[in-house]
């Protein structure tokens, strides 16, 4: 089934809209599978489809949390592209879901190419900060937003106007560089995140419980529930125990 241009616009931006909320200026809970799959649902009239298809992804990408600065696979895109193929070309949900995985793909590298192109945004935003000059940045945050619509909205139009057979033939002839280019990327950015929050953090008095932290890890293979706990103890015993705490009970321990 051919689909329209004018038809396949208005649903790609209805479909990018609800990723978009999630980097926009309120988190209506659009971007989650199984919300964002029953409104294109009904959108599209068939509030049915919508709902199964965004249950099933939802069990899919349960798993999938974003760490530090990693970007996870994109299943806000995955879902409303997956259910708008679905009720508009009428193919059995079976094989509309089974296109999730590569399309979600493609979601992740249009927020991959929203955040670099945002991160110079950033510093000229504390440029304006340190001048006070709070209506320029308030335009980069609408700049910054629109990125993300676009980025969004790419690859929904793409994948809806081209149809599933575009999503195989772009995963399948991607270039090995730039797959390779992927994984490397993935592996790298989650120890950015972290070390833009160590640098943020930075104060020398909490380099021992770094340095703790990283000893549980690296050498005696602590799992991140256990870390956690240990942090949480030593937040309460300093805050209980240290100066501070001394001074608010008046001295008494």
């Amino acid at each position: 089934m051919n689909i329209g241009l004018g038809y396949a616009l208005f649903v790609s931006v209805v479909c990018a809209f609800f990723g978009w909320t999630n980097y926009g200026f309120v988190n209506l809970q659009t971007t989650k599978p199984v919300v964002c799959g029953a409104l294109v649902g009904l959108i599209l009239g068939d509030l049915r489809t919508g709902i199964i298809i965004g249950g099933t992804l939802t069990l899919v990408y349960m798993g999938v949390q974003g760490v530090g600065a990693a970007i996870p696979v994109n299943a806000t895109t995955a879902t409303t592209v997956t259910t708008a193929l679905c009720i508009i070309t009428g193919v059995e949900m079976e094989t509309a879901i089974a296109i999730a995985v590569p399309v979600s793909v493609m979601g992740q590298l249009g927020r991959m190419a929203a955040w670099t192109i945002n991160t110079p945004l950033m510093h000229i935003a504390d440029k304006y900060a340190e001048t006070a000059d709070y209506k320029k940045m308030t335009r980069l945050q609408l700049v910054g937003s629109l990125v993300f619509f676009i980025t969004e909205f790419i690859p929904v139009f793409l994948c809806i106007y081209f149809g599933s057979s575009f999503v195989t033939m772009v995963n399948e002839n991607m270039p090995v560089w730039i797959s390779e280019w992927l994984t490397a990327a993935t592996g790298m950015l989650p120890a950015l995140g972290f070390g833009m929050l160590l640098a943020m953090m930075y104060k020398v008095k909490y380099i021992p419980f770094f340095i703790v932290g990283f000893i549980m890890c690296a050498v005696f293979g602590g799992s991140l529930l256990a870390i956690a706990l240990l942090g949480v103890s030593m937040a309460i015993f300093v805050f209980f125990f240290g100066p501070q705490g001394k001074r608010r009970k008046g001295g008494a321990i």
